[in-house]
């Protein structure tokens, strides 16, 4: 990657990308998004058979498609890391399905309601990938605005799925029946 100059808005006027520090951040979100949908593969998982298999599936494959279109913006912007870090990626969710703690399938249970939180933050780490993105849009033009507002809007939407399955099942899992 290189360094770009150009001059924009909100206080860019004559400003240098330092391509390296966007490439660390851009790659340090792309390794947690090859963990993260590996999560959401859990969650399917964990959620088959129930009526929220659908939705968790769509999740999965949403989240996929992020991580194609985010693969497709750091090759453009020049990574010659991604590969390296996709590697990387891969060991870290095999260690991740070794670990007892991540094979938690109680649906009903208070981990299963930890797990829809996690997935969750996940997403909002992930808009605010998208957002902060936006503000270099004026002094780098290998970004495309108008993908960027597409992908913020759907992590907007992505959460708010999430929070409402959070919502439809927290009484399940706190409250006694008797």
């Amino acid at each position: 990657m290189s360094e770009q100059s150009q001059t924009g808005g909100n206080g860019a006027a004559g400003a240098r990308l330092q391509d390296d520090k966007l490439e660390a951040y851009m790659l340090g979100h792309y390794m947690g998004a090859l963990s993260g949908v590996r999560l959401f593969d859990e969650a399917a998982r964990t959620w088959a058979g129930t009526r929220y298999e659908d939705r968790f599936a769509e999740f999965h494959r949403e989240i996929q498609d992020d991580i194609e279109r985010l693969e497709a913006m750091i090759d453009r912007l020049g990574s010659a890391r991604r590969k390296v870090v996709k590697g990387l990626g891969t060991v870290t969710g095999v260690a991740s399905r070794l670990n007892p703690l991540s094979r938690i399938r109680e649906r009903a249970g208070i981990a299963a309601h930890g797990e829809l939180e996690m997935l969750q933050s996940l997403v909002v780490a992930k808009r605010s990938m998208w957002v902060t993105l936006l503000e270099l849009v004026t002094v780098d033009p290998r970004l495309d605005a108008e993908e960027l507002r597409t992908l913020e809007a759907g992590a907007a939407d992505q959460y708010d799925r999430l929070r409402a399955i959070a919502e439809e099942t927290a009484r399940d899992r706190f409250l006694a029946r008797s």
